[in-house]
């Protein structure tokens, strides 16, 4: 996957800087958070929100994969299932031929399809019609016919369904990324002594209670 690959890249960018990175310094934390999101709170001495930074991005990883293995499976039903019922591999085939394999019952139902579009198109130009039938026709090695309707829809719903584990795999993977940002920015502003977000609760005048004072903010 494209996005861990520029993560494993990233970490071994920073991985020098940690080492000469001084102990409890906040260059430090944030090249650590960038490896590992929570490592460089903790390494601040704010264990709590480090741990909270660690268990959302093990989570978060865990769902990837979770998601990617749902996705293998089901490409490998529907490709078995295409071999088997339909009598042709689409393994390596692009996302329109799945799509027309799902839609038509056979190759030649799809180019009967073909040719009613390339009349449709070229009503008047015979030579147009043929130029675009040979373009878009699946013959020959694309050929296939499936054995029945629910042997198609059910290649049809695999197909489905793995893409969509395929594109939460994506979509979660990129909130791991988010998290680790987050993390980095966390750890930027967090004191190497105390907590980088701060309260305070005062009473400017001792006698009246009405001059409470409650401020919150973050050092940086």
């Amino acid at each position: 996957m494209k996005i861990s690959a520029v993560l494993l890249l990233s970490v071994l960018i920073v991985l020098p800087g940690i080492m000469e990175a001084d102990s409890g310094s906040r260059k430090g934390a944030m090249l650590r958070s960038i490896v590992l999101p929570g490592w460089g709170q903790m390494h601040l001495g704010h264990s709590t929100r480090g741990i909270v930074f660690i268990s959302l991005d093990v989570l978060t990883w865990a769902g990837v994969g979770l998601s990617y293995l749902e996705g293998t499976f089901n490409r490998d039903d529907y490709r078995w299932l295409a071999a088997s019922e339909a009598g042709l591999s689409v393994s390596g085939r692009s996302s329109d031929f799945l799509d027309d394999m799902s839609d038509f019952d056979s190759s030649t139902e799809f180019n009967d399809y073909i040719h009613r579009l390339a009349r449709y198109y070229y009503p008047d130009d015979p030579d147009a019609q043929r130029n675009y039938y040979e373009s878009h026709a699946l013959y020959g090695s694309d050929s296939w016919n499936w054995s029945s309707d629910a042997a198609r829809n059910q290649f049809a719903d695999r197909l489905r369904d793995s893409r969509q584990w395929f594109r939460r795999s994506m979509y979660i993977a990129a909130f791991a990324m988010v998290n680790r940002v987050v993390s980095v920015i966390d750890a930027s502003l967090l004191d190497e002594r105390r907590p980088g977000v701060y309260t305070s609760l005062s009473f400017p005048e001792y006698h009246d209670f009405s001059s409470v004072r409650f401020s919150i903010g973050a050092r940086f």
